[in-house]
């Protein structure tokens, strides 16, 4: 039986990905009556007798000019000598793959180079593809940086590719107070957890057996949002969803070209990434809407629990494995580790709604996900218009972000907007501005809409600056907050941080959708 099997490594620098394929071919057997199978401890076999199987799965990486790790190719299942070949590929220039299975010399150029070994035992053959990476010795932070920067208690990843031996990793410089954690020598990879204080970590990565140096500096700034997480089994936890919808609801659209309607996106830029100062705009919008959502709920801004807060949480990021959210559209039982999902993603349109949210009953026993669900987006979702409102309530700036939208040289300023540090000059005022207009706006907005999914109904007479009047009159001057009324619903719906969790119900039936007005007085 002739068997070609195809495998790989992912080299480490250059992080390729190499498909994996399994082509298994059964040629018919040799003599009147023979067969051809597989017992069940996995040895192929032709006529009763196993056939010839290459199992070394990889081999090691290189570096050029140092002689390579001479590395033996084994088989299992030959019925004589075993002869290898090159059956397509190419090894690196100054490796050469011996008769006899050794992978060995002194590779001369660095790259990434994959060839296809053949082993033959005069009865049977089998194939495998390798991949070799031939590499200079390098390190760098993969994971974990934000606009350049690590954040206290956030871990870093780092790794390492070319290495002639083992890696190793020393913390030279910790001034975060941090410390060094999953360590893997091999693998050439590490993680940096930062302390608690901010500061410049320097991390020390040596090739063991090579003997080259690299050390990596990590500037480490006090965390904005350590405390935005979820606090399931004690509050109400909402995920607010800042992805794309466009074109799956009638109210969907898209956050990032809300940014652009405002000036605080390049225009030409996309939802894929956009500039530096797009990505750190973003993060910056991000960050205090869930300061603004925490203040309106009585919390601190920085999501800690506040004397008064209701017990309700806003994480930045989504919650990851092992938490459960409803499908888009839908809504669920309560479950442990599971959270609510509202979606933002806004520009300026048409539709005269600021948000779409269902009305829950008193005893909020369900878990939502107000985004678009199926072709009638069964619940709905927060979205359009708050862009277009606040381009033209706020118009201390008129048009100069519109006429010349953020750019790389706005990092200082959103920087020190992000960690509040004092104005750099530039734009930061202007920056700061329109900043806080669209992120007290949007949280306005959201916090109307969960208000209404823990339980919370309009205001019978309208309030000036309370969440939940039937229309949303947004300003530079206006104070958002929840009447006492409200509150008490909020109370009964959430219950408080120094109170406990809120009380466990079944869930309900649905109370019909509700959709908030347009302003009315822009």
């Amino acid at each position: 039986m002739f068997r070609t099997r195809y495998a790989s490594i992912t080299p480490p620098r250059l992080m390729r990905l190499v498909v994996t394929l399994s082509l298994i071919g059964l040629l018919s057997a040799c003599g009147a009556g023979g067969s051809s199978g597989q017992d069940l401890a996995g040895g192929f076999y032709v006529d009763g007798r196993p056939t010839i199987e290459i199992t070394t799965q990889s081999v090691p990486a290189g570096k050029p000019g140092v002689a390579y790790n001479p590395t033996q190719l084994t088989t299992s299942g030959a019925q004589g000598p075993v002869v290898w070949t090159i059956a397509g590929g190419s090894l690196p220039p100054g490796i050469r793959l011996t008769d006899d299975g050794r992978v060995t010399g002194v590779p001369a150029e660095p790259g990434f180079y994959e060839f296809t070994a053949e082993a033959s035992d005069g009865t049977g053959a089998d194939q495998q593809s390798f991949g070799i990476a031939i590499d200079v010795f390098g390190a760098a932070i993969t994971d974990g940086l934000y606009c350049g920067d690590a954040w206290t208690g956030a871990p870093v990843s780092l790794r390492t590719a070319g290495a002639a031996g083992g890696t190793r990793f020393d913390a030279v410089v910790n001034e975060s107070g941090g410390r060094l954690q999953q360590i893997d020598a091999t693998a050439g990879t590490a993680v940096w957890l930062p302390g608690p204080n901010a500061g410049t970590d320097r991390v020390r990565v040596t090739d063991v057996a090579g003997g080259e140096v690299i050390e990596l500096d990590i500037p480490v700034v006090v965390n904005p949002a350590a405390s935005h997480v979820a606090r399931f089994g004690t509050t109400d936890v909402w995920y607010l969803d800042w992805q794309a919808k466009a074109g799956r609801h009638p109210y969907a659209s898209d956050f990032h070209a809300g940014l652009a309607y405002l000036g605080l996106r390049a225009r030409n830029s996309t939802d894929d990434g956009g500039t530096e100062a797009d990505r750190l705009v973003d993060l910056v919008v991000r960050v205090r809407v869930l300061r603004e959502l925490n203040r309106m709920y009585l919390r601190n801004p920085d999501g800690t629990e506040g004397a008064r807060g209701l017990a309700i949480s806003f994480p930045l990021e989504r919650p990851g494995d092992g938490y459960v959210a409803p499908g888009a559209g839908g809504y669920m039982n309560r479950v442990a580790n599971g959270y609510s999902v509202m979606a933002l993603c806004d520009q300026s349109g048409a539709i005269g709604a600021q948000g779409v949210a269902y009305q829950d009953g008193l005893s909020n026993g369900r878990l939502e996900h107000n985004a678009p669900g199926g072709p009638g987006g069964e619940l709905g979702v927060f979205v359009n218009m708050v862009a277009g409102t606040v381009d033209r309530a706020y118009r201390l700036y008129g048009d100069e972000l519109k006429t010349s939208p953020v750019s790389d040289e706005d990092l200082p300023a959103l920087k020190a907007l992000l960690y509040d540090r004092p104005s750099p000059g530039g734009r930061h005022d202007m920056l700061a501005y329109q900043v806080n207009a669209f992120a007290r706006s949007l949280a306005f907005v959201a916090a109307h809409e969960i208000g209404h999914s823990v339980g919370c109904p309009h205001l019978f007479a309208y309030t000036t600056g309370a969440i939940m009047n039937s229309s949303l009159l947004i300003g530079p001057g206006a104070e958002y907050f929840f009447v006492e009324e409200t509150l008490g619903v909020l109370r009964t719906s959430l219950g408080t941080s120094a109170g406990g969790t809120a009380a466990a119900v079944a869930a309900g039936p649905s109370h019909g959708v509700h959709v908030c007005g347009a302003c009315a007085g822009h």
